[in-house]
């Protein structure tokens, strides 16, 4: 019946869940690769934290050692030993292992090390239940915080390792907190001594963390349903669905449907196109020829590696652009080098290459502006043409977010992952080694690590198909837009 840190926090989301990894456990899904990297991140800088109280002991978890483990750190402490990292504790048949424990002139002090930028409840509850065993152990704990990225912080040179993080006091809160977890505690172990909890699917299904039961519990959910309607909040479409509404034609007459949400509701009911070609004309009156087709792609890491880098920037590594003059279309692309600043190649590229350009063309202009607007920053000597850049984008995007076209194939959506199929079926993502920018950017993370040159330039071909296709995909469409 023992529990663990993170099997407590899970119960916590939802006790159907907890429930389910202890008597369920081939449900789970496995993490996928974006998951896994989101967790390899945690471990790292879990890792890197360590440095702030350098020269410490750390205790290796070994699941078949876990009662070894905890013995050890009881030795270390009477042995004198002031850091200690991943200290196991057990009390009240509950697990923890402190990130880091730390001990001053009268007390000890914990640190919690996540690899997000800021204080959420979850992390205060997480501080909480270590502090209510490691106090229960009958360990003088005079602090207790957490460690988490700061942002704001700027490379420069050497990592900083104080100013890379960011520690937050939060002892009062872990002691606030006591009562609650000692109340929970007690709920999470008569429910786990019970049947499987009766708990609808709700917004607990991915708040705080995304379940990894998901796929077992909601596998009665259509592919397509009332939770893909545009622009409700989740609330609401749970509101629908508690009422027994899944699907799209179970939606009475008399709800409130913004106009949006009407037409995806019409186009899926009744096949109902809407096409407004006289907004349509609008937006293509604002292009002009040559055209470029642009697309970025982007990383980004918790712990910078280049100078003027902040934590979890995004990067620009690569892109694809088409230029279209007349009826001639013309192919550019740029892919940075790994383990190298792309920034100033990647600039200085761009603008040539766009140099002819009347109109650029983008999907989801924010995203592109933003990643030139910082560009111009860090690279001063280069920010009058990136700023004449971005003067000149067009957001491909907005004929289809205002859905001024719209056919119900787009199921509510206006991402170009859904705008392609529908418009231009005959160009598909499907058979595509990276599909999306996800992939992309783990992709190049990959490649500063792989000795092996056959895989290496694998990886590069694939990631330049990949971006083609998205500049390739929005030249498509453009064209079918002015054939209306």
């Amino acid at each position: 019946m023992r529990l663990s840190k993170s099997q407590f926090i899970r119960g916590l989301q939802c006790q159907k869940s907890l429930w389910l990894y202890r008597n369920r456990p081939e449900l789970r899904i496995k993490p996928d690769e974006a998951q896994q990297a989101i967790f390899d991140v945690g471990t790292n800088v879990g890792i890197l934290a360590q440095q702030l109280f350098p020269g410490g002991t750390e205790i290796v978890f070994d699941l078949k050692k876990i009662t070894e483990n905890v013995q050890r750190t009881r030795n270390l402490i009477s042995a004198g030993v002031g850091t200690i990292y991943e200290a196991s504790f057990i009390f009240d048949d509950v697990l923890v292992m402190v990130d880091i424990l730390h001990k001053e002139v009268n007390d000890w002090e914990m640190y919690e090390v996540k690899g997000s930028t800021s204080l959420k409840e979850v992390h205060e509850n997480d501080v909480a239940i270590q502090y209510y065993v490691l106090t229960g152990c009958g360990l003088d704990l005079g602090k207790a915080c957490l460690v988490h990225i700061n942002n704001q912080y700027e490379r420069n040179f050497e990592l900083d390792i104080q100013q890379l993080f960011t520690i937050e006091d939060v002892t009062d809160s872990a002691i606030s907190r006591q009562s609650f977890v000692i109340d929970q505690l007690a709920c999470l172990k008569d429910m786990l001594n019970s049947p499987e909890p009766k708990i609808d699917i709700g917004v607990q299904c991915s708040d705080p963390y995304p379940c990894d039961f998901i796929a077992h519990c909601w596998q009665n959910i259509p592919d397509y349903s009332v939770f893909d309607l545009t622009r409700l909040s989740l609330s609401k479409k749970f509101e629908l669905y508690y009422k027994g509404i899944l699907k799209l034609d179970e939606i009475s007459l008399d709800y409130p449907l913004s106009h949006a949400q009407q037409l995806q509701v019409d186009a899926e009911l009744h096949g109902a196109e809407h096409i407004n070609r006289e907004n349509i004309r609008d937006f293509l009156a604002t292009i002009s020829e040559p055209i470029g087709f642009l697309d970025f792609e982007t990383f980004m890491e918790a712990v910078p590696s280049f100078d003027g880098q902040r934590p979890y920037q995004q990067i620009p590594f690569q892109y694809s652009l088409h230029i279209q003059t007349n009826c001639e279309l013309n192919h550019y692309e740029f892919l940075a080098e790994p383990s190298t600043d792309p920034r100033h190649g990647f600039a200085a590229r761009l603008i040539e290459d766009l140099a002819g350009c009347e109109t650029i063309l983008v999907y989801n202009q924010a995203f592109e502006k933003r990643i030139l607007d910082e560009l111009a920053i860090f690279l001063p000597g280069m920010a009058t043409e990136l700023k004449t850049i971005t003067h000149r984008i067009v957001d491909l995007m907005v004929p289809f977010q205002a859905k001024d076209y719209y056919v119900k194939e787009m199921q509510g959506s206006y991402s170009i992952k859904k705008v392609l199929p529908a418009l231009v079926p005959e160009l598909s993502y499907d058979g595509l080694e990276i599909a999306d920018g996800g992939m992309a950017m783990l992709a190049y993370a990959k490649l500063k690590e792989i000795t092996d040159q056959a895989v290496v330039s694998k990886i590069k071909n694939d990631l330049l198909k990949y971006c083609e296709l998205d500049t390739l995909a929005m030249v498509n469409i453009f064209e079918k837009l002015r054939r209306l």
